[in-house]
């Protein structure tokens, strides 16, 4: 009986690790990029990830959003009168880092979402570029994050869920693995058919 017990488990074990996840995108495993229920699989477990970082970033309030833009507005109206000292402190504040923050991270969940139930394959591809860049302006929610954690406003890297910690390395690294593995083999393919007689 245990013995069988034990099967059970292995093949468990064995199915759960063919589940493409994130990680096929940094240490390509068995993952078959052609495989349109694959590239599903893949886009729900980064969206799972994605989600799980999105959900510490606190909303803004329709006040503070209203502060963000006009402030914005009269730097744009004063164009090169603004100086680079009242610019900076727009770009640098918790309320402009934190907008950033939100409409990168929701612009990703809606590309994932788009990714993974898209019903024809040209407008998924369409939705895994979006991610794609995205997830390579690691640099930008780098900055944003950092902002926030100075004004205690997200967790600790240290105290987030394993998934969702060091975007900084991670984003950048499925941003290129979306491109190496997934739209590149995808256009070659293209680009072959319409090459042929």
């Amino acid at each position: 009986m245990a013995r069988c017990t034990w099967l059970v488990v292995l093949l468990a074990a064995a199915s759960a690790a063919e589940v493409p996840s994130a990680w096929d995108l940094v240490h390509p495993g068995p993952f078959d990029a052609a495989d349109r229920e694959q590239r599903r699989q893949l886009a729900t477990d980064l969206l799972r990830r994605v989600e799980l970082l999105a959900d510490v970033v606190p909303s803004q309030s329709p006040r503070e959003a209203a502060r963000l833009q006009a402030e914005a507005d009269a730097l744009e109206r004063l164009g090169d009168a603004a100086t680079a000292q009242r610019r900076a402190r727009l770009f640098l504040s918790r309320a402009y880092q934190q907008r950033q923050a939100l409409d990168l991270l929701e612009g990703t969940v809606q590309a994932l979402r788009c990714a993974r139930d898209a019903e024809s394959v040209s407008r998924e591809m369409v939705c895994w570029a979006r991610t794609s860049a995205h997830l390579l302006q690691e640099d930008r929610l780098s900055l944003a994050l950092g902002v926030l954690r100075d004004r205690r406003l997200v967790p600790r890297e240290r105290d987030m869920p394993v998934p969702a910690r060091n975007p900084s390395i991670w984003y950048g690294e499925y941003g290129r693995g979306i491109l190496n593995l997934v739209l590149i083999p995808y256009l070659e393919a293209r680009a072959g058919e319409a090459t042929q007689p």
